[in-house]
């Protein structure tokens, strides 16, 4: 198989890189009758057949990582987006080719750039129309989500127990001989060992350590459009804290999610959750907003993505969605950890994918609980 070199494969990308590119990649084979030429069959019409094939098997592993609720509705309109692949795969590069003469075989490998936004606005208009809806549609959501950057993660090597136990064991064999003059004694002792080994590995849970993340715009952003794509009226949670006299409350929990706490815990204190619940109660909030989220966006530090040579960025997302009744709490879904890689052309533009498709996969699987 030929492989173009990382560089050039690079230079035949067109297509620029935004946070609302996902990309995937996908394999393509045909048979064909005649020759081949610069590792291609000479019939263009051979070479495009292979490279719809591949499109339609990048679009395919796509849809595969939909959450259960979104896979769902993408099932009862997959006809619809696969007569119009080229709407939402909007370019490709070819990564590979190989034409194979004895065999008759042409297969093309290529990386498709999907138009993700695309796809969650389309879907929204299908969810719409058929009469579906969340439990939360046209209800307004305050959300309390922290972006965090991992700061330093210590992992502890395994600790090992090891036992051993011996047990000796003597057996004795006597014989008597006797004959009309004498009698003789002979006797034989054999000792036999057992060696029984065991043991026990106790390997320490990760610690990591937090800071804030100077892209809080980008999770309140990645937040508030999977909240509009269900349908809701999102709104920040900053903005429920100043109508209920509360100014400092979200900047206190931000600092309680990277551990400044007495105890040292990355996680919200007990006073400052029963004091966001109460501000659910105020007079000038109570009946109008019900439900909030709460919960953090880790990022990780940047690297090369092997397969396209782009920047990766890992997000991992926790979330519980509480609602407020009367001044009481209850906590209707947990999600998380959920963890979704972006890709992109620096390491702002990759953080921001993955918020999205974190934040879109925390959200369905939130709904798909309640």
């Amino acid at each position: 198989m030929k492989l173009l070199p990382l560089f050039i494969a690079m230079l035949l990308m067109p297509f620029s890189i935004n946070s609302a590119t996902t990309y995937s990649t996908g394999v393509g084979t045909v048979e064909f009758n005649g020759k081949c030429k610069d590792n291609r069959p000479r019939s263009k019409d051979d070479h495009f057949k292979a490279i719809e094939k591949a499109k339609k098997a990048a679009w395919d592993k796509y849809t595969g990582k939909f959450s259960a609720e979104k896979m769902s509705n993408y099932m009862a309109n997959s006809r619809s987006f696969v007569s119009e692949l080229d709407k939402y795969i909007t370019e490709y590069a070819i990564l590979e080719t190989d034409c194979s003469k004895s065999r008759r075989v042409y297969t093309v490998a290529i990386k498709a750039s999907i138009n993700s936004t695309m796809v969650d606005v389309t879907l929204a208009q299908y969810n719409s129309s058929t009469g579906a809806s969340s439990a939360l549609k046209g209800k307004r959501v305050a959300y309390y989500i922290v972006a965090r950057k991992v700061s330093s993660a210590k992992s502890f090597d395994t600790k090992n127990t090891t036992q051993s136990e011996k047990i000796t064991m003597i057996d004795s064999d006597e014989s008597n001989y006797s004959d009309d003059t004498s009698v003789s004694f002979s006797g034989q002792t054999t000792e036999r060992s057992k060696i029984t080994t065991g043991g026990s590995a106790v390997k320490k849970s990760e610690q990591r350590e937090y800071l804030l993340s100077d892209n809080q715009a980008g999770v309140d952003n990645a937040i508030a459009n999977s909240l509009k794509r269900i349908q809701t009226r999102p709104m920040l949670g900053a903005s429920i804290d100043t109508r209920t006299g509360n100014d400092e409350l979200f900047d206190t929990i931000r600092q309680e999610f990277i551990g400044n706490t007495s105890n040292g815990e990355s996680n919200i204190s007990s006073n400052s959750f029963v004091t966001l619940v109460a501000g659910f109660d105020h007079p000038a909030i109570s009946g109008r907003v019900e439900h909030f989220l709460l919960g953090t966006m880790d990022a990780g530090p940047p690297r090369i993505d092997p397969d396209t040579g782009l920047t990766a960025v890992d997000v991992y997302i926790n979330a519980q969605l509480v609602w407020v009744d009367d001044g009481f709490e209850e906590i209707l879904a947990f999600v998380g950890p959920i963890a979704r890689t972006g890709l992109g052309a620096d390491e702002r533009l990759a953080e921001n994918q993955a918020l999205n498709l974190a934040a879109d996969m925390a959200i369905d699987e939130l709904i798909n609980k309640i």
